[in-house]
């Protein structure tokens, strides 16, 4: 059941981390850190909680993006085979299709995942709710040409936006 922003702005610090921790893959610091930045008068809406966790990412050391990002588990990686992937997760691969794919498909993006991260030194991460199975299939080839910085920028884009949509489920406006 969603929070309302009247329970949101109400959670003691210990029960907001637990709430909103999940909301970046195994990096309940975020939602600690964030909560300090709740103004006087409380969260006044889904987006204002968003922004204070994203300020939060952003004025991470550098350690701790790169902490941050290989928190993420790999696309139909060997988590999901073990079914260790977090509720939210396993939801958000199933949904575009990355738990019905063939062998053939998951041996792919397997060696794509592998590429990628022995290039990036962190897994290819975007936002699989917003897009279709092929669609993950090209941008991980399309940003394999990218830089280093460029894909550090990208993929923490992209946890911001799964973040986002996280939050759409756990908070009611």
């Amino acid at each position: 059941m969603p929070f309302t922003l009247s329970q949101l702005n109400s959670l003691a610090p210990d029960d907001f981390s637990s709430a909103f921790g999940q909301v970046y893959e195994h990096s309940p610091w975020i939602a600690r850190r964030a909560l300090a930045m709740k103004p006087l008068h409380g969260f006044g809406s889904r987006p204002q909680v968003h922004a204070a966790l994203v300020a939060v990412v952003q004025s991470a050391s550098d350690t701790e993006k790169l902490t941050l990002l290989n928190a993420h588990p790999e696309l139909a990686g060997k988590e999901a085979a073990a079914g260790a992937l977090t509720a939210a997760s396993t939801a958000e691969q199933a949904s575009a299709g990355l738990t019905s794919m063939t062998a053939d498909d998951v041996s792919q993006l397997r060696a794509l995942n592998a590429a990628y991260r022995e290039k990036f030194g962190f897994p290819f991460i975007i936002a699989v709710r917003n897009n279709t199975q092929s669609a993950i299939f090209g941008a991980v080839k399309s940003r394999m040409f990218n830089s280093k910085s460029m894909e550090m920028n990208n993929a923490l884009m992209q946890v911001g936006e799964i973040a986002r949509l996280r939050l759409m489920d756990l908070i009611s406006e």
